[in-house]
């Protein structure tokens, strides 16, 4: 026999009736979501499936301005199961309300610790949501009043401040400790979304670094190997960026969906939501977040096979790059550089099976990069020596090689291993002392 939920409590503060519960329930989610009789037995102990208990706790929270969750509402049944509600593929509406509920997943359940592995969603699932991000309608900005916390510039300053400084770190260090930095702070300013008091222009602010942390988020956990992780925090920042009205920060969040499907080998989808992301971006296409895109697009068309396209995207990206933006870049944008967009050049011309491209390409960017971004390094040194071995340069193959292992081996990143388990296949396979090397420092960066 159940016991009995908390529900039942909290109705009766707010002087609700089951069937009232029901009603706001298929205003916000559907009619016919749920039937007027079905919370009698949710007060008496069973708990609603799918969604159903996170849009309860989201409702309860906002008429009593109190933090809610799931958990203390069903605190026997929920706990355990949250990796299989729907609501963890963010399918929320795109309203200052859904953006509300995504900070609910965010502060309860996407930061909390491993082992939460939610499973990697479909690409055609990726290309729904970008495309309601393109489609939706502007949500009128509203000031909040859900608690004593009151949230004014000074703080939106520091988190700004804090978030830029996860970033930089992400491009020295990276790794699950950096993640876990970043999953925290994100836990925290997601809470302040929901309990927080702000202005309208306040909560702009607030819901864009959020959507920056989310975007950071979600790129650290795809780097670590945990793809339908990252995929959420991408989502649920795309809310926040729609919410804040940030169309350069929503393009860039719905291009790391197109580049996370690449490396799952779905560029159909890659290429329609990178698609996407281009044209809900905004603006004249110049500066360094129309560069981004575009040199990802390129990246889709390569992978495609489409040489032409991949071509026409390089340029449009250098073009971009070249002429600037209208309006300073965003701060976000400031590691889009002519060495990365030269080297992801590339990258996209070895993918096309055209190392003779390839080559000077990743070499020019190497030397731009200089000491910077050395996870970045490791990755087009690992590009180079492909390129190379594809020349037949066994030297210059090696030599490049061991710049990667150099880098790597100082590197935990997911996207670094795959890259050191290519380079050690294509060197298994040469009798030569050059190549024994690699593949000795290769095994040993591998194993560590």
């Amino acid at each position: 026999m159940n016991e009995p939920s908390p529900l039942g409590e909290y109705l009766e503060r707010l002087e609700w009736s089951a069937e009232r519960l029901a009603r706001e329930i298929n205003r916000i989610s559907g009619p016919g979501t749920t039937t007027a009789k079905a919370p009698y037995a949710w007060i008496k102990g069973a708990c609603p499936r799918g969604r159903l208990p996170e849009t309860v706790a989201s409702i309860l929270s906002g008429q009593l301005g109190e933090h809610i969750t799931a958990e203390m509402l069903w605190p026997k049944r929920v706990r355990g199961t949250l990796v299989q509600l729907p609501h963890l593929e963010l399918d929320l509406a795109w309203t200052q309300r859904g953006a509300w509920q995504a900070a609910g997943l965010l502060s309860e359940h996407l930061t909390a610790p491993p082992p939460f592995r939610p499973p990697v969603l479909p690409g055609s699932s990726l290309v729904g949501s970008a495309l309601d991000w393109l489609t939706a309608d502007d949500d009128e900005p509203r000031s909040q009043q859900a608690g004593r916390q009151i949230v004014g510039p000074e703080a939106i300053h520091v988190l700004r401040d804090r978030t830029g400084q996860l970033r930089r770190l992400d491009d020295t260090q990276g790794g699950p400790l950096v993640l876990e930095w970043v999953t925290q702070d994100l836990r925290w300013a997601a809470a302040l979304v929901r309990n927080g008091s702000y202005d309208p222009e306040t909560g702009i602010e607030l819901h864009g670094v959020v959507a920056e942390l989310a975007q950071l988020a979600g790129w650290l956990a795809c780097d670590q190997g945990h793809a339908g992780l990252g995929q959420r925090y991408f989502l649920a920042g795309l809310h926040f960026a729609h919410a804040a009205r940030d169309s350069a920060l929503g393009a860039n969040i719905v291009s790391c969906l197109s580049y996370q499907a690449t490396w799952s080998g779905e560029h159909q989808d890659a290429l329609r939501l990178i698609r996407a992301a281009r044209k809900g971006a905004g603006g004249p296409h110049t500066g360094r977040v129309h560069a981004l895109l575009a040199t990802r697009q390129a990246r889709a068309h390569a992978q495609l096979r489409d040489a032409a396209a991949c071509a026409k995207a390089l340029d449009e990206a250098a073009s971009a790059y070249a002429e600037g933006g209208g309006a300073p870049d965003p701060s976000w944008a400031y590691w889009v550089s002519e060495a990365v967009l030269a080297a992801d050049a590339g990258r996209a011309w070895l993918e096309l099976e055209r190392p003779d491209r390839a080559e000077p390409e990743l070499v020019r960017g190497l030397q731009l990069f200089g000491d910077a971004q050395p996870r970045n390094r490791m990755l087009h040194h690992a590009s180079l020596a492909e390129a190379r071995l594809a020349l037949g340069d066994l030297d210059g193959a090696a030599d490049a090689a061991h710049g990667a292992l150099n880098l790597g081996e100082q590197l935990v990143s997911g996207r670094a291993h795959a890259r050191l388990r290519t380079l050690l296949a294509g060197f298994v396979r040469i009798d030569s002392l050059l190549a024994r090397g690699v593949v000795e420092r290769a095994k040993a960066a591998l194993a560590s």
